[in-house]
């Protein structure tokens, strides 16, 4: 009644073995041979990682050089009142300011020192030799402007005087405008604002603009303290 005829025990063994291996073909890897593989790769994709973030990070905290002549960095904060539909708005960060007010350079960082914008301006014409050629460049854009007020204004929100700067950081007003200065002697009124240098020797230069509205407020603290304090004498200076 059983016609099937009989398979030795160990062939039939054997043949199980061959259709396991036929249906894994892959060759045995030894055991230990694995891990050192997949360590090999772990370490070649953390490399790479370090090696993509120190690359992002070295682009992110690219500083362009300072033009030459003086130059000037530390600390910029700006706050403006609030005002008829406006909020109170308030930036602070590191700067650092270079040439003068006819060629010159402002760099504007975060507090960790990660370049935000920098603004570039050349080419001075006119008889108070007014850059002609503006430029910022943030956020991966060059924009171009036809004064140096309208690229401060795109630049922080305000349109902080710029040029007047260059001589307030030196510690004198700038001799483009009427300036008066007060019976201390530590602080002038110019182009509407009023710049307190009782603490220059420290490196602190304060200004306010109360009008128009909204009022501003300005602090710079200087990296290091001046070379010299406010001359009365210079302070005196008015444009005719």
């Amino acid at each position: 009644m059983n016609s099937r005829p009989a398979v030795p025990k160990g062939a039939r063994t054997a043949g199980r073995q061959a259709g396991r291996f036929l249906m894994n073909p892959r060759p045995a890897v030894p055991k230990g041979a694995l891990s050192a593989s997949r360590r090999t790769c772990r370490d070649l994709a953390a490399r790479a990682a370090a090696a993509a973030l120190a690359l992002a990070l070295s682009a992110c905290a690219t500083h362009p050089p300072p033009l030459p002549g003086r130059v000037w960095s530390g600390k910029l904060g700006v706050r403006s009142d609030a005002a008829a539909g406006q909020p109170a708005r308030s930036m602070s960060g590191l700067f650092e300011l270079s040439g003068d007010a006819s060629r010159g350079q402002l760099v504007l960082s975060t507090p960790l020192g990660t370049t935000a914008a920098r603004a570039r301006w050349d080419k001075p014409a006119g008889p108070m030799a007014e850059p002609t050629e503006i430029e910022l460049e943030a956020d991966g854009r060059t924009l171009r402007f036809d004064t140096l007020g309208e690229m401060m204004q795109r630049a922080i929100g305000s349109q902080l005087p710029l040029p007047a700067m260059f001589d307030w950081l030196a510690g004198r007003p700038w001799p483009g405008a009427r300036a008066e200065r007060d019976a201390s002697g530590q602080s002038f009124d110019q182009l509407g604002w009023r710049v307190d240098e009782s603490r220059f020797a420290d490196g602190l230069v304060v200004a306010d603009r109360p009008f128009p509205s909204p009022a501003l407020h300005v602090r710079v603290k200087l990296d290091a303290p001046a070379d010299a304090t406010p001359a009365p004498a210079a302070a005196s200076a008015a444009a005719p």
